[in-house]
């Protein structure tokens, strides 16, 4: 019996090792093939008189910070301005990014709904607005607020509309970052995906797979088709539903956006695990649809099948590497004869040639060559990604991808967002926040917050809705260069309130002073009057101490209110002043509010700030251990722990995200 069991054991092991090599060898073949159709030039698309009405939907969520530089690179399209209109659509925004958007030039749609958050629908809201104007335009084009137009973008993306494409999307690169082989390896992956294999599928004469960002749609499309995705991976959910309908979306490549991408391995983490995460829960649900409108309705879509079967290039890398080991090892032990291995092998040899002639064919930098060796460390970092989406994913859920204002994504220390704003560039934002009366919640984020915030969702939730979150310890400043994106310096709160309270001051502005005790409040406010006699001290409250919930909250609130202040200094320590801001938020009318900690003692001469060389360097804790010991011995020991076990698994290429 055991005499025939072995040899029927022995051949479904070699035909499992050939199908499962065959499966990965397909689509590396595929991609290889795209590589070289794109090693041969395309054919330029005629450009013709302009006409088209282009209405640029720009969707930002929180993007104070970049929106604008998004905007002026789209006002400054080399189309014809009359008939192009430019449209933010601050949605659900909590910052100044409306007049950050209207600052630099765009026409600005505010939309309030916490039912329906998340990019696609920010779009469908916005479009249905268009389609039913008046007026409608012939065009409606898509550009993320974080991203940077090239001045051709629109009359390119008319061009191929007027060729007969009712569905244009652009080439995606990434804005130029040159710090670390891990950026330049992501950039090279933007290259590969949007210039050669979008770019092998348009030589070939197949159409394009939509990529949220640069994306063109005629009026009579929309119109027959309305925007109906709403996942974290809308583009692609889309792409699906035309491919269905029988509409070939067409590459353009000579239309060019750029935007930023993630500082860290860790700040990809999140981004990565709503794009796969997406992916494969759209390609569960949708897959089936396709499959039978191909066999059924289309066979012209089956090249939208095979594109949506190709897994992502790192987990492809992954399993064909895997593929090749393990079937090494059964030809070495005898179990499988060399032939079946060999599809298992050509996968990886076809996966090289797609990326080496790739980026020949994408014109790469010499820079980018030197990238691949970060290979190992990418693939192990995408072995974690794929085990975090094994512990559940929620298509449905959606989050704004974290960035800094120098246009780079970044990871929050600890998972704690945390802006990489400098003093000055903190103090034009507030001015730019209390000229468009748009309330910003600010919070000065030290060591001990973060650790609190491990333990307590409450806090993580308040510092993911605020608006500006500062690094006010040089603790959070190390932990940054930890993680690879590293913050530009500490922007404590004890220098940044007496700079606004200056900037103020000049142009008669007032300040409303919450907490502190035994008459800190009022002594800290005749100071301020006295350094800044142009500054107007509209309220002093000092509450008795107690919980949030408890104190004369409608007493408190209606008297900011009624002081028209243009700033609220909140002193309750950390983090209650943050809770109890983030509790009265909808409820305040005050542009301006920062949890202040121990800021106004210092304003008012009760407490001594440490001498500027410990500042600099860092030793501030240590001061005000010296005169606080029994306060604050047992936080800045616990402190201490964590901060050492933060820093060893940063350190042993752990994310950072804890």
């Amino acid at each position: 019996m055991l005499t025939l069991l072995l040899p029927l054991a022995q051949a479904l092991l070699t035909a499992a090792t050939a199908v499962v090599g065959v499966t990965l060898a397909l689509p590396a073949a595929y991609l290889a093939a795209l590589a070289i159709a794109a090693l041969f030039p395309f054919r330029p698309t005629p450009r013709r008189t302009a006409t088209h009405r282009v209405a640029v939907i720009v969707p930002a969520h929180n993007e104070q910070a970049l929106v604008g530089r998004a905007v002026r690179s789209l006002a400054g399209q080399s189309y014809p301005a009359p008939l192009l209109r430019l449209i933010v659509v601050a949605d659900n925004c909590t910052d100044a990014t409306a007049s950050a958007a209207r600052e630099a030039g765009a026409e600005v749609w505010e939309r309030r709904d916490e039912l329906a958050v998340g990019k696609g629908q920010a779009l469908r809201w916005a479009m249905d607005r268009l389609l039913g104007s008046p007026r409608p335009p012939d065009s409606i084009v898509v550009v993320d607020a974080d991203s940077v137009a090239h001045p051709d973008l629109i009359v390119n993306l008319v061009a191929e509309q007027a060729g007969g494409a009712e569905a244009v999307q652009a080439e995606y690169l990434v804005l130029p970052d040159t710090e670390s082989a891990r950026s330049r390896l992501v950039a090279a992956g933007f290259l590969l995906f949007h210039r050669v294999r979008l770019g092998g599928r348009r030589r070939l004469g197949l159409p394009a797979a939509l990529v949220g960002n640069g994306m063109l749609f005629s009026r009579a499309l929309l119109e027959r088709h309305p925007w109906d995705a709403f996942t974290g991976v809308e583009d692609l959910e889309y792409t699906i539903g035309l491919r269905v309908a029988g509409v070939r979306p067409r590459f353009a490549p000579a239309a060019v956006v750029l935007g930023p991408i993630p500082g860290s391995y860790a700040g990809m983490t999140g981004q990565r695990v709503r794009w796969e995460g997406g992916r494969f829960d759209v390609m569960r649900r949708r897959l089936p649809q396709l499959a039978a409108h191909t066999l059924r309705v289309d066979a012209g879509a089956w090249d939208a099948l095979l594109d949506l079967l190709v897994p992502p290039l790192g987990l492809l890398a992954l399993l064909a590497t895997a593929a090749l080991l393990v079937g090494a090892v059964a030809t070495g032990a005898g179990l499988v004869p060399a032939w079946a291995v060999a599809p298992a092998a050509a996968a990886p040899v076809l996966l090289f040639l797609f990326v080496c002639v790739g980026l020949v064919a994408g014109r790469a930098p010499a820079s980018t060559y030197l990238a691949l060796l970060e290979v190992p460390r990418f693939l192990a970092w995408k072995l974690l990604t794929y085990a975090r989406l094994r512990s559940g994913f929620d298509p449905t859920r959606w989050e704004r991808a974290e960035r800094g204002t120098d246009g780079q994504r970044v990871l929050a220390v600890a998972g704690i967002r945390i802006d990489p704003l400098t003093l000055e560039e903190a103090l034009d934002l507030l001015d730019r926040a209390i000229c468009a009366r748009t309330f910003t919640q600010v919070a000065t984020v030290n060591l001990d917050f973060l650790v609190q915030a491990q333990t307590r969702p409450e806090l993580r939730e308040i510092l993911r809705r605020s608006s500006v979150n500062l690094a006010d310890g040089m603790p959070v400043v190390w932990l940054s260069k930890l993680t690879g994106r590293p913050l530009p310096g500490r922007t404590a709160g004890s220098d940044l309130v007496p700079r606004l309270m200056g900037r103020l001051g000049d142009r008669g502005g007032r300040v409303f002073l919450l907490g502190g005790e035994q008459g800190v409040a009022e002594e800290a406010a005749r100071r301020l009057k006295d350094d800044h006699p142009g500054l107007a001290v509209v309220g002093v409250f000092e509450p008795p101490r107690s919980d949030v919930d408890r104190m004369p909250n409608e007493l408190i609130i209606e008297a900011i209110n009624r002081s028209r202040a243009d700033v609220l200094l909140v002193a309750f320590g950390n983090p209650k002043q943050e809770l109890w801001i983030a509790k009265h938020r909808d409820r305040l009318e005050v542009p301006v509010a920062i949890g202040v900690g121990c800021t106004l003692d210092l304003i008012a001469g009760r407490a001594r700030r440490a001498p500027a060389w410990m500042q600099r360097s860092g030793l501030e804790w240590s001061w005000r251990l010296a005169h606080e010991p029994r306060r604050l011995f047992r936080r800045y020991l616990l402190d201490g722990v964590w901060l050492a076990r933060f820093a060893l698994r940063a350190v042993g290429g752990q994310s950072a995200a804890c």
